[in-house]
Order: C-alpha cells, then sequence, then structure tokens
C-alpha cells in the first residue's frame, strides 16, 4: 500500500483537496481519500510531493498508426493541404511504422496517458495495443464516396473482428461529413444502434468542408478531384455539414464530434438537441497546425461535455494532453485548471464509457495517478514549466 500527498490532490468527484492523501494498492486501486483539512503531519511511508496529484488523462482523439509521419507535413497550409499530404506520404514500411507505434504509445504513457480513443485504418496497432499498458478504444474509421458502400463496410467489419478477438474495444466509425456516402453512412448507423457503440467524427476541421456542403465548390473538392479521388454521388446539400448529415448518425450513442474548428453556437446548439449523447473533443496543437485557429472557446468552456484530444503526430509535434491543456489556458486564462482538468480526465472517460475504472481519483478506481509540477499556486493554474510525472 502506497501513502500520496501533496499540495492539492484533484479527485475531480469534490473540491480540490489541499495536503489531501491517497492511499492505494499495488494494483493502482484508490482505496482511501483522506481529506486532512490542509493540515498534513508526519506519518510513517508518506510520500508528499510538491505540486499537484490528478488523475491519469484521457486522450479522447489519436491517430497512433500515422506517428510516421511526425515532420512531413506542411504546417499551417489548412486542411486541405494536410489531406493532400497525407495521400502523398501514406505509404512507408512496415517497420519503420510499427517502430513508430511502440515509441508513441510507450510516450503517451510517460505523458500520463491511461486511456485513448484511437482512430485505426488497419490493424498495424493491433499487436502494440493488445500488449500496452493503455486502454485502448479502436475507432475503425470507415471512408468512402464511391458506389461500393457494402463493399467498403465488410472491409471494416472484418478489421473491426482482428480488434475484437483479441480483446480490444473497438467500432466502426465514419471519418468526416465530406468523405463518407449517404449509403455508408446507413450501414455504419445501423450497425452501431445494434452494437450500441461509440461514435467519433471528425467536424467542421476547415472552412472548405462547409463550402463544399453549400455550394459543392472550395479547396476539398479540388483536392479531391486532383488526388483522383471518386466523388461518387455526392451533392452539395446547400446546408452546412453538420446539418446535412444530422440524421445520418445514431442519435441515442455516445457521439464524439472532434475538432470543432470552425463550429458556430448555432450548430452546438443544433448538435446538443438532436442527440442525447453529444461529446465535443477538441484538439488545439492540431487545430493551429492545420488552420492556424482554435475552436471558439467561448463555445465550448460552457459546455459539460467537453474532452481533449491530441490528433496525430502528422498534425502536431506530441501526444501530450499537458500540452493541449497549456496552449488552451494560454489563449484563454480564465478557464479554471478544475475544468480543464475534467476535460482532461472524467468527460473523456465518460465519452469511452470507461469511467467506472478511470477518469477520478475514487475508492476503487484504477485511474492512474499524476503528478503536475511547476504549478502556480498563487494563480492555481498550470505553467509553462508545468510538467506531469506518472506516480501509478
Amino acid at each position: 500500500m502506497r501513502r500520496l500527498s501533496a499540495n492539492y490532490i484533484y479527485t475531480i468527484n469534490q473540491p480540490p483537496l489541499k495536503n489531501g492523501i491517497l492511499e492505494v494498492s499495488q494494483e493502482g486501486v484508490i482505496k482511501k481519500v483522506i481529506d486532512t483539512g490542509g493540515e498534513l503531519k508526519e506519518s510513517r511511508n508518506l510520500e508528499f510531493f510538491n505540486g499537484v496529484i490528478t488523475p491519469g488523462f484521457i486522450n479522447s482523439h489519436c491517430h497512433l498508426e500515422l506517428s510516421y509521419l511526425k515532420g512531413k507535413i506542411t504546417k499551417k497550409k489548412g486542411l486541405s493541404t494536410f489531406l493532400e499530404g497525407i495521400i502523398k506520404n501514406r505509404e512507408a514500411k512496415d517497420h519503420v511504422v510499427l517502430n513508430s507505434i511502440k515509441t508513441y504509445d510507450s510516450e503517451m504513457k510517460r505523458q500520463g496517458i491511461v486511456a485513448v480513443g484511437d482512430v485505426s485504418n488497419t490493424n498495424q496497432t493491433l499487436p502494440i495495443k493488445k500488449e500496452s499498458k493503455i486502454y485502448y478504444h479502436t475507432y475503425i474509421e470507415s471512408i468512402g464516396l464511391k458506389d461500393n458502400a457494402l463493399e467498403v463496410f465488410e472491409k471494416s467489419k472484418t478489421l473491426q473482428k482482428s480488434f475484437l478477438s483479441n480483446g480490444l474495444d473497438c467500432s466502426i466509425v465514419p471519418h468526416a461529413p465530406y468523405s463518407v456516402s449517404k449509403e455508408l453512412f446507413q450501414y455504419i448507423k445501423e450497425l452501431a444502434e445494434l452494437q450500441n457503440t461509440i461514435i467519433t467524427i471528425h467536424n467542421q476541421e476547415s472552412n472548405s468542408e462547409k463550402e463544399m456542403f453549400v455550394s459543392g465548390t472550395g479547396d476539398l473538392i479540388n483536392i479531391f478531384k486532383n488526388s483522383g479521388i471518386d466523388m461518387g454521388s455526392f451533392k452539395s446539400t446547400g446546408k452546412n455539414s453538420i446539418s446535412s448529415i444530422l440524421d445520418l448518425l445514431p442519435r441515442q450513442n455516445h457521439i464524439i464530434f472532434v475538432h470543432n474548428t470552425f463550429s458556430t453556437k448555432e450548430d452546438v446548439e443544433l448538435v446538443n438537441q438532436h442527440f442525447e449523447n453529444a461529446y465535443w473533443c477538441l484538439c488545439p496543437l492540431s487545430n493551429l497546425s492545420l488552420e492556424n485557429q482554435l475552436p471558439d472557446l467561448d463555445i465550448f468552456k460552457k459546455l459539460s461535455r467537453v474532452t481533449l484530444g491530441t490528433d496525430s503526430l502528422a498534425s502536431n509535434d506530441s501526444l501530450s494532453i499537458l500540452e493541449e491543456i497549456k496552449v488552451i489556458n494560454q489563449y484563454d486564462p480564465d478557464i479554471s485548471f478544475g475544468k480543464l482538468l475534467e476535460w482532461a480526465t472524467i468527460n473523456g472517460a465518460r465519452a469511452l464509457k470507461i469511467d467506472d475504472r478511470f477518469g477520478s481519483l475514487e475508492i476503487d478506481k484504477t485511474p492512474g495517478i499524476n503528478l503536475i509540477t511547476d504549478f502556480d499556486f498563487d494563480k492555481m493554474q498550470i505553467s509553462e514549466k508545468s510538467e506531469v510525472k506518472v506516480l501509478i
């Protein structure tokens, strides 16, 4: 049994405990949470740390299999240029891809991440995930605008079975509104409703996405045509992308909308009214890398179901949730550390349906335990120098 204490313990389910104590089993199970009232007395076997103790982080959106693309895609040139770069650089030798996956799985663990919602188009991450100390929910990503939806969907189902047969949680999901045909959406929706699985979708990551749906023009359309991608039966709807696909997604499943860089207050309200379990995942460093713009934080800081992700190393320089917290704090220092921590822990755990184990420092949970150092106790906020150390 370990007894851990710090200047503050953020349990998530209650106000921060000044000089609180956690008693944790060797297996990482929280056995006791002690409120000392701020009066900590020296006692045998007590480990005290300068900083704040938090639950392990949840990375709600990642593309681990794209780790080999770090530094290979031009930044701040927009989503269309990014997608073009992905298409051109998608092929790589298996050992290069696998080594990158293994390296950054370990790196996420070192960065205090205990659970990841990870997008996969292949089974390349499977062997690493099977042995990893991180919990993974794999999103099998279906993409296709051509009139071969059933063929694409059957390939996704085969891939899903390979993960499930290895004891790994996964679900089939659409890539984005602009890259999935109505027929493919329908197949995904019906299976998601049958299996009650988690859905995730890239949402309003670029203005060109809106232009594509409203008028059938813009950079995305040009990239598809220049890359020889068959647009199939796609037709502009005269409405923005999110309004165009509302009825193509299951209403009761957990749905994680990712990026939301150009989402408006009206878009968010529309989604929240339509879906029972909508979550909003922000990947700020990726957003800045691609479009040099963040989502409207004034909208999202008022919501209760916001999560954080890192996206991939194709659009980010690290897979660190702490760094995502730092950039949000830089752009909006009025968002409290407590709220940012909820986004980074319990909200992600709830979105992935793993909050019985992760997301908060509560008795009988195994959430992982992080220490945040160089904390600004005057502002009760992280600093630029803050780092994460994994305690358990």
